[in-house]
Protein backbone atom coordinates (compact mmCIF):
# COMPACT_ATOMS: atom_id res chain seq x y z
CA UNK A 1 0.00 0.00 0.00
CA UNK A 2 1.82 3.50 -1.25
CA UNK A 3 0.35 6.32 -0.06
CA UNK A 4 0.40 9.61 -2.71
CA UNK A 5 3.43 12.12 -1.33
CA UNK A 6 5.52 8.99 0.37
CA UNK A 7 8.87 8.05 -2.00
CA UNK A 8 9.11 5.42 -4.20
CA UNK A 9 8.83 1.92 -2.81
CA UNK A 10 7.51 3.73 1.65
CA UNK A 11 4.64 2.86 2.51
CA UNK A 12 3.17 2.84 6.19
CA UNK A 13 4.80 -0.58 7.01
CA UNK A 14 7.65 1.79 7.19
CA UNK A 15 6.43 4.34 9.80
CA UNK A 16 7.61 2.13 13.04
CA UNK A 17 4.04 2.82 14.60
CA UNK A 18 2.54 0.64 11.99
CA UNK A 19 5.40 -1.40 11.24
CA UNK A 20 3.93 -4.50 13.47
CA UNK A 21 0.75 -4.19 11.29
CA UNK A 22 -0.85 -6.31 8.08
CA UNK A 23 -1.64 -4.90 5.05
CA UNK A 24 -5.57 -5.24 6.09
CA UNK A 25 -5.40 -3.34 8.95
CA UNK A 26 -3.10 -0.58 7.31
CA UNK A 27 -5.99 -0.52 4.41
CA UNK A 28 -8.53 0.03 6.80
CA UNK A 29 -6.55 3.09 8.44
CA UNK A 30 -5.97 4.54 5.08
CA UNK A 31 -9.72 4.71 4.26
CA UNK A 32 -10.26 7.31 6.96
CA UNK A 33 -6.75 9.27 6.84
CA UNK A 34 -6.54 12.49 5.21
CA UNK A 35 -3.47 13.82 3.09
CA UNK A 36 -3.00 17.51 4.58
CA UNK A 37 -0.43 20.42 2.87
CA UNK A 38 0.92 22.76 4.81
CA UNK A 39 3.18 26.12 4.23
CA UNK A 40 6.29 26.87 5.47
CA UNK A 41 6.01 27.86 8.96
CA UNK A 42 2.19 27.60 9.00
CA UNK A 43 0.94 26.08 12.45
CA UNK A 44 -0.39 22.58 12.48
CA UNK A 45 -1.92 23.02 15.45
CA UNK A 46 -1.94 24.97 18.98
CA UNK A 47 -1.70 23.69 22.30
CA UNK A 48 -4.79 23.75 23.84
CA UNK A 49 -6.96 23.18 20.41
CA UNK A 50 -9.35 20.83 20.41
CA UNK A 51 -7.66 17.13 19.76
CA UNK A 52 -8.58 16.39 16.25
CA UNK A 53 -6.05 13.12 15.69
CA UNK A 54 -2.40 12.46 15.02
CA UNK A 55 -0.34 13.16 12.26
CA UNK A 56 2.30 11.02 9.88
CA UNK A 57 4.77 12.88 8.59
CA UNK A 58 5.74 12.55 4.86
CA UNK A 59 7.32 14.97 3.86
CA UNK A 60 9.27 18.44 5.17
CA UNK A 61 10.04 19.24 9.01
CA UNK A 62 8.00 19.70 11.57
CA UNK A 63 9.01 21.50 15.03
CA UNK A 64 6.59 20.51 18.11
CA UNK A 65 7.12 22.97 21.06
CA UNK A 66 5.55 24.70 24.21
CA UNK A 67 6.13 28.17 25.08
CA UNK A 68 6.50 29.06 29.14
CA UNK A 69 4.03 31.74 30.45
CA UNK A 70 6.61 33.94 30.58
CA UNK A 71 7.14 33.34 26.85
CA UNK A 72 9.80 31.08 26.35
CA UNK A 73 9.85 28.55 23.26
CA UNK A 74 11.04 24.83 24.37
CA UNK A 75 11.50 22.82 21.24
CA UNK A 76 10.21 18.86 22.08
CA UNK A 77 10.95 17.54 18.64
CA UNK A 78 12.17 17.98 15.90
CA UNK A 79 10.03 15.47 13.45
CA UNK A 80 11.13 13.74 10.53
CA UNK A 81 9.21 12.14 7.71
CA UNK A 82 8.02 8.66 8.53
CA UNK A 83 7.53 9.45 11.85
CA UNK A 84 4.23 10.05 13.75
CA UNK A 85 3.63 13.24 16.07
CA UNK A 86 0.39 14.27 18.59
CA UNK A 87 -0.14 10.24 18.97
CA UNK A 88 -0.21 11.05 23.11
CA UNK A 89 -3.41 12.26 23.55
CA UNK A 90 -5.21 9.86 21.52
CA UNK A 91 -5.71 7.68 24.54
CA UNK A 92 -4.55 9.71 27.66
CA UNK A 93 -7.57 12.18 26.39
CA UNK A 94 -7.79 16.40 26.40
CA UNK A 95 -6.45 18.57 24.10
CA UNK A 96 -3.28 19.09 22.15
CA UNK A 97 -0.44 19.27 24.31
CA UNK A 98 2.12 21.09 22.68
CA UNK A 99 2.16 23.47 19.19
CA UNK A 100 3.05 22.64 15.81
CA UNK A 101 4.37 24.38 13.10
CA UNK A 102 5.66 23.46 9.78
CA UNK A 103 9.81 24.36 8.87
CA UNK A 104 9.27 24.16 5.44
CA UNK A 105 6.64 22.95 2.37
CA UNK A 106 5.32 19.87 4.74
CA UNK A 107 2.44 17.08 3.35
CA UNK A 108 1.39 14.79 6.56
CA UNK A 109 -0.96 12.50 6.96
CA UNK A 110 -4.11 12.97 9.78
CA UNK A 111 -5.61 9.99 11.24
CA UNK A 112 -8.88 11.31 12.72
CA UNK A 113 -9.32 10.25 16.28
CA UNK A 114 -13.10 9.66 16.09
CA UNK A 115 -12.18 7.07 12.97
CA UNK A 116 -9.24 5.61 14.32
CA UNK A 117 -10.58 4.72 18.32
CA UNK A 118 -13.23 3.18 16.85
CA UNK A 119 -11.64 0.69 14.25
CA UNK A 120 -9.45 -0.33 17.35
CA UNK A 121 -12.52 -1.02 19.11
CA UNK A 122 -13.00 -3.58 16.95
CA UNK A 123 -9.42 -4.46 16.27
CA UNK A 124 -8.18 -4.79 19.43
CA UNK A 125 -4.89 -6.24 18.10
CA UNK A 126 -3.87 -3.00 16.06
CA UNK A 127 -3.28 -1.69 19.44
CA UNK A 128 -1.51 -3.77 20.77
CA UNK A 129 0.76 -4.17 17.96
CA UNK A 130 1.02 -0.40 18.19
CA UNK A 131 2.68 -0.32 21.75
CA UNK A 132 5.92 -1.26 20.69
CA UNK A 133 6.02 2.05 18.44
CA UNK A 134 4.97 4.01 21.17
CA UNK A 135 7.41 2.68 23.47
CA UNK A 136 10.48 3.57 20.85
CA UNK A 137 8.89 7.20 20.70
CA UNK A 138 8.97 7.18 24.73
CA UNK A 139 12.92 5.93 24.73
CA UNK A 140 13.41 8.75 22.64
CA UNK A 141 12.43 11.47 24.27
CA UNK A 142 13.61 10.46 27.59
CA UNK A 143 17.03 10.15 25.22
CA UNK A 144 16.70 13.36 24.36
CA UNK A 145 15.88 14.38 27.99
CA UNK A 146 18.96 12.68 29.74
CA UNK A 147 21.36 14.49 26.91
CA UNK A 148 20.30 17.59 27.67
CA UNK A 149 20.92 17.30 31.29
CA UNK A 150 23.93 15.66 31.44
CA UNK A 151 26.03 16.20 27.99
CA UNK A 152 28.11 19.44 27.21
CA UNK A 153 26.37 21.42 23.88
CA UNK A 154 29.51 20.16 21.81
CA UNK A 155 28.63 16.61 23.00
CA UNK A 156 25.05 17.53 21.78
CA UNK A 157 25.78 18.92 18.27
CA UNK A 158 28.01 15.90 17.64
CA UNK A 159 25.52 13.28 18.76
CA UNK A 160 22.92 15.13 16.38
CA UNK A 161 24.83 15.69 13.17
CA UNK A 162 25.61 12.09 13.36
CA UNK A 163 21.82 11.29 13.81
CA UNK A 164 21.54 13.62 10.78
CA UNK A 165 24.07 12.13 8.55
CA UNK A 166 23.03 8.84 8.99
CA UNK A 167 19.53 9.86 7.77
CA UNK A 168 20.63 11.67 5.21
CA UNK A 169 22.65 8.54 4.13
CA UNK A 170 25.94 10.22 3.70
CA UNK A 171 27.83 8.31 6.56
CA UNK A 172 29.84 5.66 4.54
CA UNK A 173 30.69 8.08 2.38
CA UNK A 174 34.72 9.40 2.48
CA UNK A 175 33.36 12.84 3.83
CA UNK A 176 29.99 12.64 5.64
CA UNK A 177 27.61 15.62 4.97
CA UNK A 178 24.55 16.81 5.68
CA UNK A 179 22.67 20.27 4.59
CA UNK A 180 20.87 21.47 7.68
CA UNK A 181 17.37 21.90 6.90
CA UNK A 182 16.29 23.60 9.60
CA UNK A 183 17.50 27.30 11.34
CA UNK A 184 20.34 27.15 13.99
CA UNK A 185 18.07 29.03 16.33
CA UNK A 186 15.16 25.53 16.39
CA UNK A 187 18.13 23.33 16.72
CA UNK A 188 19.81 25.38 19.96
CA UNK A 189 16.21 24.65 21.36
CA UNK A 190 15.96 21.22 20.33
CA UNK A 191 19.31 20.64 21.97
CA UNK A 192 18.43 23.08 24.82
CA UNK A 193 20.76 25.81 24.55
CA UNK A 194 20.67 28.96 23.37
CA UNK A 195 21.76 30.54 19.28
CA UNK A 196 25.17 31.71 20.96
CA UNK A 197 26.50 28.94 22.36
CA UNK A 198 25.34 26.50 19.38
CA UNK A 199 27.21 28.49 17.24
CA UNK A 200 30.21 28.36 19.94
CA UNK A 201 30.24 24.54 19.55
CA UNK A 202 30.42 24.64 15.93
CA UNK A 203 33.33 26.85 15.95
CA UNK A 204 34.68 24.56 18.40
CA UNK A 205 34.22 21.46 15.75
CA UNK A 206 35.31 23.29 13.26
CA UNK A 207 38.54 24.37 15.13
CA UNK A 208 39.65 20.57 16.14
CA UNK A 209 38.99 19.69 12.61
CA UNK A 210 36.16 17.34 13.33
CA UNK A 211 33.86 19.34 10.82
CA UNK A 212 33.86 21.96 7.94
CA UNK A 213 31.03 23.95 7.34
CA UNK A 214 30.09 25.30 3.66
CA UNK A 215 27.02 27.16 3.92
CA UNK A 216 24.18 25.63 5.54
CA UNK A 217 26.18 22.32 4.12
CA UNK A 218 28.05 20.38 7.39
CA UNK A 219 31.27 18.10 6.40
CA UNK A 220 32.58 15.47 8.91
CA UNK A 221 36.20 15.28 8.51
CA UNK A 222 36.84 13.38 11.67
CA UNK A 223 34.22 10.86 11.60
CA UNK A 224 35.42 8.86 14.77
CA UNK A 225 36.22 12.20 16.81
CA UNK A 226 32.21 12.81 15.96
CA UNK A 227 31.27 9.78 17.24
CA UNK A 228 33.49 9.90 20.43
CA UNK A 229 32.23 13.18 21.36
CA UNK A 230 28.49 11.91 20.81
CA UNK A 231 28.77 9.11 23.10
Amino acid sequence: MIIKDLKPKETLRDIPLFSELSIEQLRKISVFSKVKKFSKNEIIFNEDDTYIGFYILLKGNVKVFKVSSKGKESVVHIIKPLNTFADIPLFEGGNYPVSAVSLDETVALLIPKESFLELIKTEQEISLKMLAGFAKRLKSLINQLEDVSSREVPGRLAKYLLGEIKSAGTYNLPEPFVKLAIPKSTIAAYLGTITETLSRAFKKLQNEEIIRVSGKTVFVTNLTRLEELSR
